[in-house]
């Protein structure tokens, strides 16, 4: 078997079946096999797959354990050389699994690789090729400084948009959405970790893939869409995607950085939104958006970090 294509679904019956449907339309000059995990679906996932696509091997995990948890039990199933993570609201956009099968065949020095990666409008998604993160990058992301120089590397956030994303290169890191990586290496790190229950959980890997000494490429000749967040918007707490991804990243840090590092980055987080809260509504009133949508707007980004205030100082869980 060459590849394993590893899914975790949770209540995206629709974008599964779009995701497998396009796999199937799209892949072909080598031999794969589907595994689906489903977290504990209430939208009739499992029945789905099991009726279109029997050939698939899906397991219930019982609950929803977690994107890394599910995904290492989709992995300890896989009979593959390697091992692809693709997200169930991904859909394959060229014969990318075939290309970045072809590029680890030919690289022996490469532990993973991942593809462009598109939104649903079309535009670059560039979370697919980053930099790990430090206090300084989400300062720069929350402060908007990077929106303000966004062609000068130094006040970058780790998605790198000074970069365009338009050539093959080794990174960092590359998206979880869409992560091949050597089954071999797999094992040798036993998968994803589990303690992160989602988000980070594709950088902390990536750091210990390069730790071990191998290498990440980033392939821009294969694309896939991402039609990102289908499962965190079910989530009850609006804001359950902005402050999981911060306890991640701390996590990470406090993890491969010390205690230290972690907390400089909730400083970073408390600063950058304090600044983001000030100049938000000198931000409208200069680009001239009045009215009804411009105040709901403003009461949004309020609210939103205001809430990752809260989080830096540990008030809001």
């Amino acid at each position: 078997m060459d590849v394993s294509i590893c899914i975790v679904s949770w209540n995206t019956k629709d974008l599964l079946r779009k995701c497998i449907q396009s796999i199937i339309d799209k892949t072909f000059k080598l031999e794969y096999e589907i595994v689906v995990v489903d977290n504990d679906s209430k939208d009739g996932s499992f029945d789905m797959v099991k009726e279109l696509y029997p050939y698939c091997r899906i397991i219930q995990s019982g609950r929803n354990v977690g994107f890394a948890k599910a995904n290492n039990i989709a992995a300890a199933h896989a009979s593959g050389k390697y091992i692809l993570y693709l997200n169930p609201d991904t859909e394959m956009l060229s014969n990318a699994i075939y290309g970045m099968h072809k590029y680890m065949e030919k690289n022996d020095d490469y532990g993973a690789v991942g593809c462009k990666i598109l939104n649903t409008d079309g535009t670059i998604q560039y979370t697919c090729a980053r930099s790990f993160p430090n206090p300084y990058k989400q300062f720069c992301e929350l402060s908007g400084i990077n929106r303000i120089f966004p062609n000068i590397p130094a006040f970058s956030s780790i998605e790198m948009h000074y970069w365009d994303h338009k050539e093959s290169r080794d990174i960092d890191c590359i998206s979880g959405a869409c992560m091949m990586v050597r089954k071999e290496v797999v094992d040798a790190l036993n998968g994803f970790d589990e303690n992160i229950f989602m988000y980070a959980e594709d950088v902390d890997l990536c750091y210990r893939i390069k730790k071990k000494g191998w290498k990440i490429y980033y392939l821009a000749d294969e694309i896939i869409m991402h039609h990102e967040g289908a499962s965190t918007k079910k989530a009850t707490n609006k804001y359950f995607s902005t402050l999981q991804l911060r306890d991640s990243s701390v996590y990470f840090l406090a993890k491969h950085y010390g205690a230290a590092k972690a907390r400089h980055y909730k400083a970073a987080v408390f600063v950058g939104s304090a600044i983001r809260l000030l100049t938000i509504p000198v931000y409208l009133l200069i680009k001239n958006k009045t009215g009804r949508k411009a105040e709901f707007r403003l009461s949004e980004y309020i609210v939103k970090y205001t809430a990752l205030m809260k989080w830096s100082i540990s008030l809001f869980r």
